[in-house]
């Protein structure tokens, strides 16, 4: 179920990040170019944290 969330979170932010990129720097050929790999790793890292606190918080109830 964890593992759901966690891709649920990556899916939601990557799309946020891609279009919210598209929309703001869309004529800008570099980022319009790099776009995908920039809304990537930025949902990646957003995920990453998010996951790395629930696990902590679920190490301190246990």
């Amino acid at each position: 179920m964890e593992i759901i969330k966690a891709f649920i979170t990556y899916l939601v932010t990557y799309a946020i990040t891609y279009y919210g990129i598209m929309y703001l720097l869309s004529d800008h050929f570099l980022v319009s170019t790099l776009n995908i790999g920039i809304s990537a790793l930025t949902a990646t890292s957003i995920t990453a944290l998010l996951s790395t606190n629930l696990l902590k918080r679920n190490k301190n109830e246990a």
